[in-house]
């Protein structure tokens, strides 16, 4: 019967009605559905909130128990349900539920979470509704109550864990994010950004507004929800929200404005607002709380908010973790840090309490966590201070440090939660509740950005509590900080462009090249070419502490973790510098865990990062003496007696499991580590434990960079997917459809990666950086090879160069995110104007040697050796004898590869160009001349004479040549590229074999996926490892060191 009065109702439909047109019809429908099915306790409610593109809410939310059951997706009849089903906003609805039905009013279809059809029914056709009385209904009705029986008997996702609830959040807030950003050109939301980028953060785009957005309306109820046991609504939430957490209330009004003033065009937000608010109140958050207390049972202070927010923020966005460089500090971190922090203050500045001296009024001592994040240090410190003293006595006043206890923070959900946190604490175990009038001195705001509202932009400001936010941070940024800490954020690009920039770039790089020191060579600074790490968002905020402690006369103290790059990367050595000039003590904890340098411990044990990274990290204390003359000399430093002359720099390494670092640092503090003292030197001031003997042994021999004439790093096209390709007629084929246009006289070989030969085309007017100095010498109509090295190179498990005949990339030999380029020196220069210019502007001493003039070095010559006249004066005068070019880079290659060499001075190498060590015997030169020949013609594939009996190509099943996914069988020695052809009697050497920064055979299947093999040059490419490894154990036998 319901279906005869369904089809009477809509019996005059029509192609051409909007699909909303009759959807009051299909609501009764679903109702008399869901009574003869006696799902009474199900609720099904029409959201009439889609825009005119079908943006927003689905047309029925389904609820049960205030949970999501599931959605119906109304069309206009006859619309093509397949395709629909494949929709973006199908895709968004099924994040949220994997239970959804999708009509056109005659067609019900029911999919799952993988847009499978589970099952499907169609009442009639739209040319048979008019006469619908003749059509027999039974199966149909039978069919479609089979279907809804199925869709109301779903249960509905369950929340009753954390991880659930934050899963439930995360997905919603996702969502909310994305609708957010599809209403940029809406009024309401553009004066909200523009208010957020005027007053907190001026780089921020509206994409990120968008996603602090979202986070601040699902935090605002998943704050009022912890204040109260009523059920929140959009219009009572602003009232469970505090009165000491201003800025989150004031946000909330959005949500009140949102149900008051029922703004049509953001009613497509409204119903993910509500499903959040229906997911809050469902929940019991006191249950939650106590899980979350549980997460981890060796913390000395639980922090159940800190977790909440590590698993929502997983859930949420994990790439914004590495955008940001958001990882949360372990507790043991925190604790040493702080302790560290509170006996500085006793043994430096006559602090008899330490951090406790804070609670006396008339103290000097002020708190800046400078990268707040979820607060962990703020509360840390607020513990310490208190811990001075009983709760009863008349000096226990949290009041006193929330005054002088700060932390800047400018992503709204830690802001949030470090709120809570702290608010919290005070109230359960320090006894205090925050009052109306008062509030915790967290301010949402970028602690790199000084900002300044004039009084007209100030007035226009809707939210009076973010002109009042931003005022009071600036403020504090004005104020005089003794102690700085917390744990900066570090992405390798920075998240804060443009922001600080100057100040790096003006003290770190360009500070150091106005000191006139050893790092000159020949009267010319090494100035650092690519400044980019040195941007970097940690690097910034030391910057930002370093000066503002610089421009106090009470001195400070910085004790913060973070990336461990700045200790010994070259290009971090004006920073260092800088460093040593401001501050008197440095104590460094280095807390290594590099896995992208497969770091180990010194006995080969496992070596593991207290944080889910990948880059290493150290604890640092940074101690800058009061400048008042009187309290200098009560100064008793732990390590030493004051000595302004010079900063000292004291070094701890920390290697081993996880656990077993978090235990040392919960036991340790700055006081009992048996330190190191380093001695530091130019032109490096290695903030790193290294062998000074070994060093000044290292520093006597000779770098590669000066043994050339000239040496450039490799090609950056920035169009690699246009300007280089695996053959020339693909090439052609690209260079065409991007430039259409193609001239076959720009096509040239490159060595793109080990053994992987590519073409380029080489337009230097195409290719971004041609480094046609360099490049011109590996042209096809030459024959050179040359030396591709790099400086800093960490890796003991490759050689340290490579030989190359082509052009190369930046990257062919080290691997992206290793820090510099490839550099290549040619053996032979070829006579150019640009060669000889080239030449001519270097200073090379007796150019007699060479007889050659000094307007023009090649006179008849088609080429010469690329060897600096010292070099070769060095040499000839040495050995006594006139060795050829190729005969001394054979040498020189055999050492690179030498295995003693590269362990030994692995503490150099990873800093500085190579620099290789001569022989006193004229023997042993030659010896290891002749099988470095040996190698490098190897690594160009010149030699033939390789074991044939390894590394043929065998099917197994059918002839599929196709690389498809990389197997190695290490049992059988087989090197499978797909499931039936593999490589036999590959050994686990060869295939572990690296050259540079790749794993060679694994790098050039991954580069040649879903291509056809060519198998005999990979069968080749095998047998030259194999005797690589062989030609190294002959080199590394020949012990000269």
């Amino acid at each position: 019967m319901f279906l005869e009065n369904y089809l009477e109702s809509i019996k005059n439909i029509t192609a051409e009605d909007k699909e909303h047109t009759y959807r009051g019809a299909l609501e009764i429908l679903l109702n008399d559905i869901k009574n003869n099915l006696n799902f009474k306790k199900v609720n099904i409610k029409h959201e009439p909130n889609n825009d005119k593109e079908g943006r927003g809410a689905p047309d029925f939310l389904v609820t049960i128990d205030s949970l999501v059951l599931g959605y119906i997706e109304n069309k206009r009849v006859n619309a093509n349900l397949d395709e629909i089903i494949k929709s973006e906003q199908i895709k968004k609805y099924l994040l949220l539920s994997g239970n959804i039905i999708i009509t056109d009013y005659l067609r019900f279809v029911l999919i799952d979470e993988n847009l499978n059809i589970i099952d499907e029914v169609r009442i009639c056709e739209l040319s048979e509704i008019k006469n619908y009385k003749k059509i027999k209904l039974d199966d149909a009705g039978r069919k479609l109550l089979d279907i809804f029986k199925i869709f109301f008997s779903r249960e509905p996702k369950p929340i009753n864990t954390a991880l659930e609830f934050a899963d439930a959040l995360a997905m919603r807030t996702r969502i909310l994010r994305d609708d957010l950003y599809e209403l940029k050109n809406n009024n309401h939301i553009e004066r909200l950004y523009n208010i957020f980028k005027t007053t907190i953060y001026s780089q921020i785009d509206f994409a990120d507004f968008c996603d602090n957005f979202a986070q601040t309306l699902t935090y605002s109820l998943f704050l009022a929800r912890l204040n109260t046991n009523e059920k929140i609504d959009l219009y009572n939430v602003t009232k469970f929200i505090p009165k000491s957490f201003p800025l989150i209330r004031a946000m909330s009004k959005f949500l009140q404005d949102l149900e008051e003033l029922n703004i049509n065009d953001l009613k497509t937000i409204k119903w993910l607002l509500n499903e959040i608010i229906n997911i809050t109140n469902h929940i019991n958050i006191v249950s939650i709380v106590e899980e979350l207390n549980k997460y981890d049972n060796t913390a000395v202070q639980k922090d159940p908010y800190m977790h909440f927010y590590e698993t929502f923020l997983y859930k949420y966005n994990p790439e914004l973790r590495e955008l940001r460089g958001v990882y949360y500090t372990p507790q043991s971190v925190v604790n040493f840090i702080i302790d560290s922090i509170d006996i500085v203050l006793k043994e430096y500045f006559n602090k008899d309490k330490g951090l406790g001296d804070a609670l006396e009024k008339d103290t000097n001592i002020r708190l800046l966590d400078f990268a707040t994040g979820t607060g962990t240090f703020l509360l840390d410190s607020f513990r310490k201070a208190l811990s001075y003293y009983q709760k009863n006595s008349v000096k226990y006043n949290p009041k006193e440090l929330i005054n002088k206890f700060y932390g800047f923070e400018f992503m709204i959900a830690p802001y949030t939660i470090a709120h809570l946190k702290i608010s919290q604490t005070l109230k359960e175990e320090f006894n205090y509740n925050l009052q109306d009038d008062e509030r915790l001195n967290i301010f949402l705001t970028n602690t790199l950005e000084n900002i300044h509202l004039d009084e007209g932009k100030e007035k226009n400001n809707i939210f009076e509590e973010l002109n009042e936010e931003m005022n009071l941070a600036q403020k504090t940024k004005e104020k005089d900080i003794l102690v700085i800490t917390g744990n900066p954020p570090y992405s390798g690009a920075s998240a804060n462009k443009g922001i600080f920039e100057e100040e790096v770039r003006k003290e770190y790089k360009d500070g150091l090249e106005e000191k006139p020191l050893a790092i000159t060579r020949n009267g010319k600074i090494e100035k650092e070419k690519n400044p980019k790490w040195l941007l970097d968002d940690y690097v910034k905020f030391i910057r930002f502490a370093q000066q503002k402690i610089d421009n106090q006369k009470a001195g400070g103290i910085f004790g913060f973790i973070s990336n461990n790059s700045f200790l010994d990367n070259p290009t971090f050595r004006g920073m260092r510098y800088s460093l040593l000039k401001s501050f008197d003590e440095i104590y460094i904890v280095n807390l290594h865990g590099n896995t992208r340098k497969k770091e180990v411990s010194p006995d080969g044990s496992k070596d593991e990062n207290v944080f889910d990274i990948m880059q290493g990290v150290s604890i640092n204390i940074f101690v800058r003496y009061t400048q008042n003359i009187d309290e200098l000399n009560n100064v008793n430093s732990i390590t030493h007696k004051y000595n302004r002359e010079s900063a000292a720099v004291y070094y701890y390494d920390l290697y081993g499991k996880r656990e077993y670092k978090y235990k040392f640092l919960f036991d340790n503090n700055i006081k009992s580590i048996e330190w190191n003292k380093l001695e530091y030197k130019e032109p490096f001031f290695l903030f790193v434990k290294q062998d000074e003997n070994l060093r000044e042994e290292y520093d006597n021999f000779y770098s590669l960079k000066d043994m050339f004439r000239i040496y450039n790093v490799g090609i950056v096209t920035s169009k690699d997917s246009v300007l280089i390709g695996l053959s020339e007629d693909k090439l052609k084929e690209q260079v065409q459809d991007y430039y259409n246009e193609f001239d076959n006289s720009f096509v040239e070989i490159i060595n793109y990666r080990p053994f992987d030969k590519r073409f380029v085309y080489y337009d230097t007017n195409k290719v971004e950086r041609a480094r046609k100095d360099i490049m011109e010498h590996f042209l096809k109509y030459n024959n050179n090879i040359g030396l591709v090295f790099k400086r800093g190179f960490p890796f003991l498990n490759s050689g340290q160069g490579f030989i190359t005949n082509k052009i190369i990339d930046l990257r062919s030999w080290s691997c992206p995110g290793m820090q510099g380029g490839d550099c290549v020196a040619p053996l032979y220069l070829y006579n150019t104007p640009n060669a000889i210019k080239n030449i001519q502007s270097q200073d090379y001493g007796d150019t007699a040697l060479f007889k050659k003039t000094a307007s023009n070095p090649f006179q008849n010559a088609d080429k010469i050796e690329n060897f600096t006249v010292n070099f070769r004066k060095f040499i000839d005068e040495k050995y006594s004898s006139h060795f050829s070019p190729e005969d001394i880079l054979g040498y020189i290659y055999a050492v690179l590869f030498h295995k003693t060499y590269r362990t030994k001075y692995i503490d150099f190498l990873k800093i500085d160009f190579p620099k290789i060590p001569f022989t006193d015997s004229k023997d042993i030169f030659i010896k290891l001349s002749s099988i470095g020949t040996q190698l490098y013609n190897l690594h160009l594939m010149k030699d033939n004479n390789l074991n044939n009996d390894i590394g043929e190509g065998l099917y197994k099943d059918d002839k599929n040549n196709k690389i498809e996914k990389p197997l190695y069988n290490e049992k059988e020695n087989k090197l499978f590229i797909n499931k039936s052809l593999y490589f036999d009697k590959v050994s686990k050497e060869v295939w572990l074999y690296k050259i540079g920064g790749y794993q060679v055979l694994d790098k050039y299947l991954k580069s040649h996926k879903d291509e056809e093999i060519d198998y005999s040059y990979f069968q080749k490419i095998i047998q030259v490892l194999d005797k690589s490894i062989i030609l190294e154990k002959e080199i590394s036998d020949i012990n000269f060191f």
